[in-house]
C-alpha cells in the first residue's frame, strides 16, 4: 500500500511539472484518460476467482478460530457456574488454563488475519500489475498521453475525460482468461 502511494506521489509530482511547463496550446492537445482499479478489481474474472482461491484457503483456519472461541466460551461459562463449589485452587487453575487459552486464541487469530491480508494484498498486486500492462496497451493504441488511477485518491474530479475502466476490464478478461 505505502509502495503505490509512493507511486502515485511521484506520478503526481511528473504530472504536475509537465503541466506547469507545457504550453498551453500543448495542453489542449493532450490526451488524458482515467481508470478505476477498484472498480476493475471488482469486474475482472481473474480477481473473482483469486478471491474464492483465498476464502478456500483460509475457511479452515477460520474454522479452528472458531472452534478455539468456542471452547474459551465454554470454559467461560463453566468456571462462572462452578466459581462458588470449587475450592480456590481448583479455581485458580481453571482460570489460569482459561487465560492461557485465551492467549493462544488472540495469537492464533491476529496471525490467521495478518496471514490473510497479507497473501490478498500480494495476490491483488500480481493482478494490479497485469492492469498496469493492460491500461499501456490501451494507453499506446489510442495515444493518451496521461492515464490517472482515480481510486487510490489520483483524481478528485475529471470531467469529460475518457474512463477505460470498462475496456480494461473486457481486454483483461480477454488476456487473462476470464
Amino acid at each position: 500500500m505505502a509502495r503505490e502511494f509512493v507511486r502515485f506521489l511521484r506520478s503526481l509530482a511528473l504530472v504536475l511539472l509537465a503541466v506547469g511547463l507545457i504550453a498551453p496550446t500543448a495542453l489542449a492537445e493532450t490526451k488524458i484518460a482515467t481508470v478505476d482499479f477498484q472498480s476493475a478489481l471488482n469486474q475482472v474474472k481473474e480477481a473473482a476467482t483469486t478471491k474464492a482461491r483465498l476464502e478456500g484457503m483460509f475457511s479452515e483456519k477460520r474454522k479452528n478460530i472458531e472452534r478455539m472461541q468456542q471452547q474459551l466460551m465454554a470454559m467461560q461459562q463453566e468456571i462462572e457456574s462452578q466459581q462458588a463449589i470449587l475450592s480456590e485452587k481448583a479455581l485458580a487453575e481453571k482460570t489460569g488454563q482459561y487465560q492461557t487459552l485465551a492467549m493462544q486464541y488472540q495469537q492464533s487469530y491476529v496471525q490467521s488475519e495478518q496471514e490473510m491480508q497479507a497473501q490478498y494484498m500480494q495476490e491483488m498486486d500480481k493482478l494490479i500489475e497485469k492492469m498496469r500492462t493492460v491500461v499501456g496497451q490501451i494507453a499506446e493504441e489510442k495515444k493518451f498521453h496521461l492515464v490517472i488511477e482515480v481510486s487510490e485518491g489520483g483524481a478528485i474530479y475529471s470531467k469529460g475525460v475518457a474512463d477505460l475502466t470498462a475496456e480494461l476490464v473486457t481486454r483483461y478478461d480477454k488476456a487473462y482468461g476470464g
